[in-house]
C-alpha cells in the first residue's frame, strides 16, 4: 500500500461510487453484496485495516462462532457496553489508543477508569462523549 491506512480510509467518503466499486474489486473476490455507499464504505475501511493490521486471531474466530450459536453470550445487558474483553481503538492526534472492556470498568494504558469519557478527556484534554468518542454513538 502507498498511502497509510489510515489515509486510505479516509479518502473513502469522497469517493464517488463508481470509485468504490473499482477499489471493491481491487480487495474481494466477489461484487459488494449492496451497492449502498455507505455499506461499501464500512466494508472497505474493514478490509484496509485487516490487510494492513492483519485479520481476526483464532480465538476471537471461535468466539464468534460460539456467538454465534448462542448470542445471548455475548451481550452486557447491565451496561448496555459490548462483551467484557472487546477493545475500542481510535486514533487522535496521530497515536492509536486502545481501550479494552472490562467487567466493571475499562483498562487503558495499563489503569482502570470507571468510565469512557474519563479516557477520552484524558486522550484529547476537553471533556467528550467517551462513547460518541469511541464510536459508539452518533
Amino acid at each position: 500500500m502507498k498511502n497509510s491506512a489510515l489515509a486510505q480510509i479516509s479518502s473513502l467518503p469522497d469517493m464517488q461510487l463508481q470509485e468504490l466499486e473499482v477499489m471493491w474489486s481491487n480487495v474481494f473476490d466477489t461484487p459488494p453484496a449492496n451497492k449502498n455507499k455507505t455499506y461499501m464504505i464500512r466494508k472497505l475501511a474493514w478490509r484496509i485495516q485487516e490487510m494492513t493490521y492483519g485479520g481476526l486471531s483464532e480465538d476471537t474466530k471461535a468466539r464468534l462462532k460460539k456467538l454465534q450459536k448462542n448470542p445471548s453470550l455475548g451481550s452486557n445487558k447491565k451496561t448496555g457496553m459490548p462483551p467484557v474483553g472487546t477493545q475500542f481503538v481510535r486514533e487522535h492526534d496521530g497515536e492509536e489508543h486502545r481501550v479494552m472492556v472490562l467487567e466493571d470498568g475499562f483498562e487503558y494504558r495499563g489503569c482502570k477508569y470507571r468510565s469512557l469519557s474519563e479516557i477520552a478527556r484524558l486522550i484529547t484534554g476537553t471533556r467528550w462523549s467517551g462513547p460518541k468518542f469511541f464510536g459508539l454513538k452518533t
